[in-house]
């Protein structure tokens, strides 16, 4: 009995040792209580705050972009365009729509089903092929500006070219309701730039 006792004893000490050393055991789960309901003006701050970060992060990244495009196009002058290669010449119309009220995007470099850039104004998309082009522009252009229009699902399509357009490119042109958009255009569209930017 004595030892038995003793037995006793001594597991009831390792017990509350390994007890100390363990921590207590979890509670058995409880019926789980309801989630206090958030105060709807603290859930609508929250939303606000939120909503104000997200503007102000993406009118900053705007800014720097129109920065760096007035960096490396604002001063140019139309004739300096024919220096640019046919990716630098999209990217210089993306800006310059820009600074028109236009959001712009840039389609892929290879595989653009014919739309170099996508611009967004008032509801109203526009499939742009831009040509930086010496010589004449053809036929082919207006065509691909309307594979353009189609594949992106815009209102309108465009060809802008620092070149010339034929007469059977203008035909085409008319009759489709493409635009035209040519050197002096371009040329009109950065002197109301550069007006604008001396304004402001």
């Amino acid at each position: 009995m004595k030892d038995l006792f003793l037995i006793l004893f001594i597991a009831g000490i390792v017990w509350l040792v390994w007890r100390a050393f363990t921590g207590k055991p979890t509670p058995p789960p409880q019926a789980s209580e309801p989630m206090p309901k958030e105060d709807p003006q603290i859930r609508h701050l929250r939303n606000a705050m939120q909503f104000a970060t997200t503007q102000h992060k993406a009118l900053t990244k705007k800014q720097r972009e129109q920065d760096a495009w007035q960096q490396a196009f604002g001063h140019a002058k139309a004739s300096e365009l024919d220096q640019l290669s046919g990716t630098e010449f999209e990217e210089f119309l993306a800006g310059l729509f820009r600074a028109q009220g236009y959001a712009a995007e840039l389609t892929a470099v290879t595989g653009d089903y014919g739309a170099d850039l996508i611009l967004s104004k008032d509801g109203r998309r526009i499939a742009v092929q831009a040509k930086r082009h010496v010589g004449s522009v053809g036929v082919q252009a207006v065509q691909e500006a309307l594979s353009g229009q189609a594949y992106y699902q815009c209102d309108t399509a465009w060809v802008i070219t620092t070149g010339v357009f034929t007469t059977n490119a203008r035909a085409l042109a008319k009759k489709s309701g493409v635009k035209m958009i040519g050197r002096s255009d371009i040329g009109n569209l950065m002197a109301q730039h550069s007006a604008k930017i001396k304004n402001d």
